[in-house]
């Protein structure tokens, strides 16, 4: 009986639920992210790949994730581009991601129609996306590295 409960239990838990969750197949074409404003009205600017970084200030592991992201955009050579994706209110947000951005790094605000589209249910969540808007990546941003974005933009 005990072991019947186990096996029940390991199947459930291995079910690839959080990833069906999500509205992204890899190397297929990801939702087109429609921004409502910019924050600082800084634009994205061109890039080979970029990384959508879905966040919300009241998860820790969403700041960790962001000091992260602008070391990996601040590296020579990086190719790497980052619009982090927020629903929280403009005014109250913007102090908080003023630090993180950059030329390379933006943030698009009262975006729940992104979060909706993307299939996004917990934060942090990124997915990389190359020039033709296809997903290389999805996954914990807190995951994600330099050997990532290297071996997805091969």
């Amino acid at each position: 009986m005990k072991k019947a409960l186990l096996i029940l239990l390991a199947a459930w838990c291995l079910t690839p639920s959080d990833a069906e969750a999500q509205n992204i197949i890899l190397g297929e074409k990801v939702p087109e992210l429609k921004a409502a404003g910019w924050i600082d009205n800084r634009h994205p600017q061109p890039a080979p790949v970029t990384y959508v970084e879905f966040f919300h200030s009241s998860n820790p592991a969403c700041i960790t994730s962001l000091k992260r992201l602008k070391t990996l955009t601040t590296r020579p050579k990086s190719r790497l581009r980052v619009i982090i994706v927020t629903r929280e209110d403009t005014t109250r947000i913007a102090p908080l991601l003023r630090p993180y951005l950059s030329e390379r790094v933006t943030a698009t605000f009262h975006a729940d129609r992104g979060f909706a589209a993307f299939g996004v249910t917990y934060v942090p969540f990124g997915v990389l996306i190359d020039a033709r808007n296809r997903a290389l990546w999805m996954g914990n941003s807190l995951q994600f590295n330099e050997q990532i974005i290297e071996q997805s933009i091969r």
